[in-house]
Formats: structure tokens, C-alpha cells, sequence
């Protein structure tokens, strides 16, 4: 002890005299502070080098005072806790401190070094102090950096896997359980190969030697097995891990993209699939058609066009329609033809796309499809027929432009509908001029009751008995400037399919309602004249509103307007009756027109209050041809008797349709054999003179 003493005391008198003398502490770059130490708790300035006393904004006045004197109160309780603490462990002693200034803070580090006397008594203690601020800053920043990068890793919704250069794992995120559903402790020191898919190992291999070249590299969309068995999809990027200039690893960063994909797959099926019936939709056919144009395929283009199907819909609810037209589709996806591509191009529309086939073979299989469609599909317990109208195109043949075989697949639909339900139509040239010919006539119509170009035709039906007549049907015709005269047949279809049909039927009441009023005010004896109504008038609120309105405006009796529909107008059952039992309330009398063409239903003679049943003229023309149409038509008959309906035969042409018509007691006939429909003039003239 008293060698440690000696030798400090030795030290002393070198401060003393020497160093303090030569100034040689005051190069030292650190701060030094020596205090006298009075007694434990008291100490004194007795030194402080340059640099010490431009930090502490000092000066030699300082000398031989205590902390108190020339500090901050506060500031000066700090050091005398320091010094004492030294002092009273006798031992070396650090400490470090902060200072604020407007500017930052500034950091030292302080070393507090008692020196002792020969008898042990601590004499000075002498304090060296750094400043660390950097140093602070420095460590400040790394560790900010690294909670920061830690942040970024625990928190991180994508998973990521640190791999050093021979494919070992090192770390794991929380988020690789979350995703892949493997901890940590699973993964660590275990080899990241293990857990790729073997489908994928190969490519996996190629990007991790990629990445411990420098090369980062991002993957998508690549599927993936959960611990748990279940697919998923992820996108998966690598970054190279460089330490001091070299290549140590890799990390891996995968991000769960399962929903995105999923959400992409199901917007690319909702834009190439219909999601109703699964098939491929107009879209995807457009991008079939060309690609079979492009690559030089021969195909078959079959459009198939359900007739009436808006009815079903009208009828039994979208819902029930919507289960019809599933069942076609698994009727339509039962024909297993070699190169065949089915779509549903829009509502009731289909189309089937078939390669390397022959016309004949075309027809066979469009025949098929009528035969598969007709077969009877059961709604609510009731059997609904139906029936496809067809379109065929023959390509290259008929077209090398989808916008051609589109058009010229669509003229032979309207063909095949001519015909009437249930027919198909190939393509000819001549077509193109016939669906020119109905763009023309679709324009002129529209305007065709303002430049007074229609006009009534009168059919009389005929008592067979007394060959008076006794009621008539109005026909309407048209006779346009450039058109000519245009057949019933052309524009009435037109009219249905845009809606002319309305206005054109609210011409004809108002024009029967205007001559029937004429001919009474001539004092004819005026028999009732029946107007047929469409279908799609028939289900209009404006239909009762409408016929009132002319019945009041030509002060007409009701009872010589007939109002003529078809059984497709009957089919919605409760707008039917309410429709029916309007018209019966204001003493009109019902025909229903075309009974057994159409969704025939005896329900419909029970339910709705009908006067008369018309018998269509194709069953007139089977009358001793056709020993089924011939008992078809005398069921009908015997059916309308036992509900006391009138019966009228429409098409009578023949002396023996008219015996056999008496023999079953039917009384009033339409038809050449009496009469074509005549002009009004003729009307007076023949009938009513």
C-alpha cells in the first residue's frame, strides 16, 4: 500500500511541478479536470486544461473554488455526488452526462482517478472527460436502424427467410408461420429446399444461385403447399445479402397472393365464361372464330336461337328461366362431336363452333339439337316444349371476317324463323340481300303511320249454315312508295321484334273502332270484326286504358269489337286473367287464336274466360291428308263443345273441309272458300248491300 502511495505521490509532484509547468496537459485532448480534495464531500479547482476550460466556459479564476462557486446548481450537485462516490470507494470511478443545448445534446463521458498520499488519504482526484457525442449519435443511430430493420421484419405481412450461401435457413419471420404455417424453430439450421415444391425446385435452384450472384429476381404467382395440405399463391422475390462487400446469403420475401389471384381468375372467367351456365360466353367465341380464320380451319358457325323463350321467363320467373336454360346447356354439352366448342352468346342464344366438318355431317347434328331441344322440360309440374330456330355458316366458305360470318349467320337465323319455329337455314348469298331488304323496310316502317300508309283488310267468317256472315277478322296491310306493297310477313315479325308492334296494333283498334262507326252511321247492320292483339301488347299496362280510349272516342259497342290472341299471350297466368276479365267486363268478346300451335295448355280453356276457340289453318290443311291431324282437329272440336266455346275453322279452302267440319257441328268458317280478305269498299258491296 505504501508502494502504491509512493508512486502516487510521485505522480503528484510531477503535476506539481512539472507537467502543470510545461503545460503538457493542456495538449491533451480530452478535458482535464484536477480537484483538491479538501475533505470527503469538499473539493477544489486547482487545474483545467485549454480545452477543458473552452468546454466548460472556464477561467483561472476558478482556481481554489468548489463546484458550487463556478457551477449551476444543479450541475454542481451532480459532480460533488460523482467525487464523493469516488473518494468514498477509493477506486477509479465513470460516469457519463448529458448536456441540452439548443443546438443537441452533447454526451461525455467522464473517469474520475483518486490520487492517494503515502498514508492514504486522497489528495486530488483528477478527471478526464470525453466527449462521446458522435460516438452516442453513432451507436443512437444503429441501434435505430436496427429496431427499425427489426420492425421491419417482425412486422412484415410478407414472409421472410434469410438463407446463407449453401441454403441454410438463419431467420424466420412471424409471418412465415402466418403464411406457410411453419415456426421458427421448424425452419432454423433446416435446408430451404426441403421445403420447396418439386415442380418448382429446379427454377428455385436457378434464382438462388442467381441471387448469391448479385442478381435479385421476382417470381408470381407460383403455387404453393401449406403445411397444412392446402394450395395457395405466392409471389416470391430475392435479395442478395451483402456483408462488407461480399455476397453471405440470400433473403427470401414471399407475399401471400392467393386472393388476388384468385379475384384475377375470376374476373378472366367472368370475361371469358358465362356464369350462368359454365360455357364459354360471346367473347371467347369472337376469339375462337379468329383464331380458327387465322390458323386457316374450316368450321361450321351454328347459331341456335330458342323461339319464345321471353315467354317461360314471363310465365314461370327469371329464376325458372334460368334453370331451362342450365338444362339446355347440358343438352346442348351432350353432343360429343370431335373439334366442337360450345358458347351461350346471349341470353336464350347459342352457339356452337365446330372444326374439319362436312355440311352434311352440319345438318345431321343441327337436326340432333332441335330433336334434344324440343324434348319437353318440366316447370312447377307443368311440361314446358320447346324450340330452336337455326343459323348455319359454312366457313371459310361463307366468310373470312367475324363480322361477316356474325352477319350472315344472323340473316340465316331470321331465315330459318320465317319458316316459322323450329327450322334451320344455311347461309346462301342471296341472303345479304334479303336482310338489306329488312333494314330497309324496318326503317320505313317506323314511319309508316304518319305518312298514312297503312290500311285494313276484312276477312269474313262465315255461318255455314245460313252462308250469311256472321263475324270478320281485320287484317292490316301495307303499301309504301318505295317498297311497294309489303307482304304481312315481312313486317310483322319486324314490328314484334322492336317493339313497333304496339303502335301498330293501337292503329288497327282505333282504325276498326273509327270504321265501325262509319259503317253504323250508314245504317249497315255491323257484325262484330276481331283484332288480333300481340303477345307483347297483351302484358302492357296500356293495353285496357288503350281500347277503352277508342271504343269512348268512336262511341262504339263493345260487343262488335273481338279482341284475338295466341296461347303465347296466355302464358303468364295472372296478368292473363286479370287482362282477360278487364276486357269481359266491358262485354268484348275473346278469341283464342292458333289453339294447339302454340304452349298449349288445357289449363288455359278452364282459367280464362274465352269465347271462341280458332282452329289454325294447318290443321284445316291435314283434314283427310293427315289421319293425326285429322284427329287432333276433332278433339279440339269435341273439347270446345263440352266447354261451350264457339269454334271458328280458319284456312278453309276445300268442299270436304267443309263437309267435315258439319259433320262435327262447327258452325262459323274463315277462309278462300268463301272468301279472301276484302278492302273495305269491297266489304259494302259484298256484304252490306
Amino acid at each position: 500500500m505504501k508502494e502504491q502511495y509512493r508512486n502516487q505521490n510521485t505522480f503528484l509532484s510531477m503535476i506539481d511541478m512539472d507537467l502543470i509547468k510545461r503545460g503538457l496537459l493542456h495538449a491533451i485532448q480530452d478535458l482535464v479536470f484536477i480537484m483538491k480534495v479538501m475533505d470527503d464531500e469538499t473539493f477544489k479547482y486547482i487545474y483545467v486544461n485549454k480545452i477543458g476550460m473552452d468546454y466548460a466556459k472556464l477561467s483561472e479564476e476558478c482556481y481554489g473554488k468548489t463546484f458550487a462557486k463556478v457551477l449551476s446548481v444543479d450541475k454542481a450537485k451532480i459532480l460533488q455526488k460523482q467525487y464523493t462516490k469516488a473518494v468514498k470507494e477509493a477506486r477509479a470511478y465513470t460516469f457519463r452526462d448529458v448536456i441540452s443545448l439548443a443546438t443537441g445534446n452533447l454526451h461525455y463521458e467522464s473517469s474520475l482517478n483518486p490520487v492517494f498520499d503515502e498514508e492514504g488519504v486522497c489528495q486530488f482526484i483528477i478527471c478526464i472527460t470525453r466527449d462521446i457525442t458522435a460516438q452516442i449519435e453513432e451507436k443512437i443511430e444503429i441501434e435505430e436502424k436496427q429496431m427499425l430493420f427489426k420492425s421491419l421484419l417482425e412486422y412484415n405481412n410478407d414472409s421472410i427467410i434469410s438463407i446463407d450461401s449453401i441454403g441454410r435457413i438463419t431467420y424466420a419471420n412471424p409471418a412465415t408461420y402466418e403464411i406457410f404455417g411453419y415456426r421458427y424453430e421448424e425452419l432454423h439450421n433446416k435446408f430451404i429446399f426441403e421445403f420447396i415444391n418439386k415442380e418448382y425446385e429446379k427454377d428455385f435452384q436457378i434464382i438462388f444461385k442467381g441471387a448469391l450472384q448479385g442478381r435479385a429476381k421476382q417470381i408470381v404467382s407460383k403455387k404453393y403447399v401449406h403445411k397444412e395440405g392446402y394450395e395457395l399463391y405466392i409471389s416470391l422475390r430475392t435479395v442478395p445479402i451483402i456483408v462488407n462487400g461480399e455476397i453471405v446469403g440470400v433473403y427470401i420475401v414471399t407475399r401471400d397472393v392467393t386472393r388476388q389471384v384468385l379475384n384475377e381468375m375470376r374476373t378472366e372467367y367472368l370475361a371469358y365464361y358465362d356464369q350462368l351456365t359454365g360455357l364459354m360466353n360471346r367473347i371467347s367465341c369472337a376469339n375462337k372464330l379468329n383464331d380458327f380464320l387465322n390458323e386457316k380451319i374450316d368450321f361450321a358457325f351454328i347459331f341456335i336461337d330458342l323461339d319464345e323463350f321471353h315467354l317461360i321467363n314471363d310465365t314461370f320467373g327469371h329464376k325458372e328461366g334460368d334453370k331451362v336454360l342450365q338444362k339446355v346447356t347440358e343438352c346442348l354439352s351432350s353432343f360429343q362431336i370431335a373439334g366442337m366448342h360450345l358458347f351461350r352468346e346471349h341470353d336464350d342464344q347459342f352457339v356452337m363452333l365446330i372444326e374439319n366438318i362436312t355440311k352434311e355431317h352440319v345438318e345431321v347434328v343441327t337436326k340432333s339439337i332441335q330433336k334434344k331441344i324440343s324434348e319437353h322440360f318440366v316447370i312447377e309440374e307443368e311440361d314446358v316444349y320447346l324450340s330452336a330456330s337455326i343459323g348455319i355458316v359454312m366457313a371459310p366458305t361463307d366468310g373470312e371476317d367475324e363480322k361477316i360470318l356474325f352477319q350472315r349467320v344472323d340473316a340465316a337465323l331470321e331465315k330459318a324463323k320465317e319458316k316459322g319455329k323450329g327450322h334451320y337455314h344455311f347461309y346462301c348469298s342471296g341472303l345479304d340481300c334479303e336482310r338489306e331488304q329488312r333494314f330497309i323496310i324496318e326503317n320505313q316502317l317506323h314511319r309508316a303511320i304518319e305518312k298514312n300508309e297503312f290500311f285494313l283488310y276484312y276477312q269474313p267468317q262465315i255461318n255455314i249454315e245460313t252462308k250469311k256472315i256472321a263475324s270478320m277478322e281485320a287484317l292490316i296491310r301495307w303499301e309504301n312508295k318505295e317498297l311497294g306493297f309489303v307482304s304481312p310477313n315481312q313486317f310483322i315479325p319486324l314490328a314484334e321484334r322492336t317493339g313497333f308492334i304496339i303502335k301498330l296494333d293501337e292503329w288497327v283498334v282505333n282504325e276498326v273502332c273509327r270504321q265501325i262507326r262509319e259503317w253504323l252511321n250508314k245504317g249497315y247492320e255491323v257484325v262484330p270484326i276481331a283484332v288480333n292483339i300481340s303477345a307483347r301488347h297483351f302484358r302492357s299496362i296500356t293495353l285496357i286504358e288503350m281500347i277503352t280510349r277508342a271504343l269512348h272516342k268512336y262511341n262504339v259497342p263493345a260487343h262488335l269489337l273481338a279482341i284475338e290472341v295466341t296461347e303465347g299471350a296466355l302464358i303468364h297466368k295472372d296478368i292473363s286473367k286479370r287482362v282477360l276479365l278487364q276486357l269481359k267486363e266491358q262485354n268484348l268478346k275473346i278469341h283464342l287464336d292458333d289453339f294447339g300451335t302454340g304452349y298449349s295448355s288445357l289449363s288455359y280453356l278452364k282459367t280464362y274466360p274465352i269465347d271462341t276457340l280458332k282452329i289454325d289453318r294447318s290443321f284445316m290443311e291435314g283434314i283427310h291428308v293427315d289421319e293425326r291431324d285429322t284427329n287432333i282437329t276433332a278433339a279440339i272440336i269435341h273439347l270446345a263443345h263440352t266447354l261451350e266455346l264457339n269454334v271458328i275453322a280458319e284456312g278453309v279452302e276445300k268442299a270436304e273441309q267443309i263437309q267435315f267440319l258439319k259433320e262435327k257441328n262447327v258452325k262459323f268458317v274463315q277462309g278462300y272458300y268463301y272468301s279472301r280478305p276484302l278492302s273495305k269498299y269491297d266489304m259494302e258491296n259484298v256484304y252490306y248491300k
